[in-house]
């Protein structure tokens, strides 16, 4: 055979062979049940910044198959993002076609540039963002990152933990002129927490998940031997807020938990605005609280809840609540003076009152507690036909349930039906039943709830000595006062 021939067969040969071990190759696994292994399932920067800077953090991702995996695309979740990634060189998003070889790993390259002296509208305090990992399905990374210098309660590794936190009976007083950031929930006790005129708290939300359960973010329970003091004043208000601050979540609701006052202990809430979270103030049984100046918005749940309590207030301003805006059952004591009280839902009442707490889920058991409560100057407003609401489970016998209006604004209607308050109106003295007609406000649209030049409210109240100014510092005219938070200024 000539040497020619014998050289074109091996070529063929080699050609053969090669195609064969082509024929062979592993292939990309396709099936529904792909799922891919993370080094971590939350990426955290949590390194203190003081200065401008560009952190990088990395994540391994495993191929736990015996066949080879292509990754179709890695993204960011947020097209405005404070994170980058790199991923084999590639940082152009989306990066697509990564391949991860049988029983491998790939690493990410996550970047974030912080500047912690920005605005917060610029550089929140807790910056997230996901990754999202594309192969038959998607799978996600959460990332997190701190952007401002910032005190984080208990600390920045607390979210969903829930914190028990005591100072053997000393006070706790944030007194940094940083914001405070509260991460996770707290419950505190053998502890006053006080807050000093001008303290800024935001409350990281969301839902936490471990041992004791499943439930909303972002609780601060004070125990039944600590309290809470928040001393804020006319110039200088407490604010207790979500940590979200961007534009769009300015009017949500219930974005963390609230502050729950737990029995035997006795709190003051002055000048302090409480926005966004489920419940603003709940107060339980044998639990004091003296709430004045204070404005309470944009809660889920109610903006004062009082389980069987003593709640005195005064110079409040409730609002953009989604359900009723001051909730008072099973009885208790109460006392509201010169409040505002504007209710934003149409299924619920700007004031609730009962007498009893339900044992089971239909109401076959109940406990029932005596309920007194005396308002004086109030607005109670809305859209509904009754913003008073009164529920007694014997209303035959009406000895535990004492209430009394004294120059207020109401909205009564069905309330007056037999079996429910017939005789409502022999416990209310020199107030007005209002109607939707009727002028209150400035401007509802714009939350704005200072009386209109033609408000019904103007110049009817009642004199109260103890409160001579107003919400926003205003002497009332005496024997011309005005109902409600704020006195009508020409």
């Amino acid at each position: 055979m000539k040497t020619s021939n014998l050289l074109v067969i091996f070529l063929l040969s080699i050609i053969v062979v090669v195609l064969s071990m082509s024929c062979n190759e592993i292939e990309f696994y396709e099936g529904d049940d792909l799922t891919l292994r993370f080094e971590v399932d939350t990426l955290m920067f949590d390194t203190v910044f003081t200065e401008v800077g560009t952190i990088t953090r990395s994540v391994k991702v495993y191929n736990d198959l015996e066949d080879k995996v292509k990754i179709n695309s890695i993204n960011i979740a947020s097209p405005n993002s404070y994170f980058r990634i790199n991923v084999q060189g590639f940082n152009t998003l989306p990066i697509e076609d990564i391949v991860i070889q049988p029983q491998d790993s790939i690493y990410l390259f996550v970047e974030a540039t912080i500047d912690p002296d920005a605005p917060v509208s610029l550089s929140p305090f807790i910056i997230e963002d996901q990754l999202l990992i594309e192969t038959q399905s998607v799978q996600t990374i959460q990332l997190e990152a701190f952007g401002q210098n910032a005190n984080y309660i208990p600390s920045k590794e607390s979210a969903g933990d829930f914190t028990f936190i005591s100072c053997n009976m000393q006070d706790w007083v944030w007194d940094d002129p940083k914001p405070y950031v509260i991460y996770g929930s707290l419950f505190i006790d053998s502890c006053s927490l006080v807050l000093p005129a001008g303290c800024q708290v935001y409350v990281h939300g969301g839902i936490a998940d471990n041992e004791i359960g499943v439930y909303n973010d972002g609780l601060i329970i004070i125990g039944n031997s600590a309290d809470l003091q928040s001393n804020g004043t006319l110039d200088l208000p407490v604010r207790i807020q979500t940590d979200r601050l961007e534009e769009s979540f300015q009017d949500d609701h219930g974005q963390w938990g609230g502050i729950l006052i737990t029995s035997d202990s006795d709190n003051r809430l002055n000048y302090t605005d409480i926005f966004h979270s489920i419940v603003g103030v709940r107060v339980d049984s044998s639990a004091n609280a003296t709430i004045n100046n204070c404005e309470i918005a944009f809660t889920s749940a109610n903006a004062i809840l009082g389980v069987h309590s003593t709640i005195s207030g005064s110079n409040n301003l409730l609002h953009s609540t989604l359900s009723h805006s001051i909730n008072l059952v099973h009885g208790g004591n109460y006392n509201f003076d010169h409040c505002t009280i504007y209710n934003e839902s149409s299924q619920t009442h700007a004031v609730n009152i009962s007498n009893y707490k339900c044992l089971d889920q239909f109401c076959t058991q109940a406990l029932k507690n005596t309920f007194d409560g005396i308002f004086r100057n109030c607005i109670f407003s809305g859209f509904n036909s009754d913003e008073v609401w009164i529920d007694d489970i014997d209303f035959e016998d009406n000895s535990d349930m004492n209430y009394f209006f004294d120059h207020c604004i109401l909205r009564i209607d069905e309330l007056l039906d037999p079996g429910l308050q017939p005789n409502f109106f022999e416990n209310v003295s020199m107030s007005l039943n209002s109607d939707l007609d009727d002028s209150l406000y400035l401007a509802v649209d714009s939350l704005d709830f200072h009386l209109d030049t033609l408000s019904i409210a103007i110049d009817i109240g009642l004199d109260i000595p103890s409160l001579p100014l107003d919400k926003d510092g205003n002497l009332r005219e005496s024997g011309l006062t005005d109902i409600g938070c704020f006195e009508f200024v020409d």
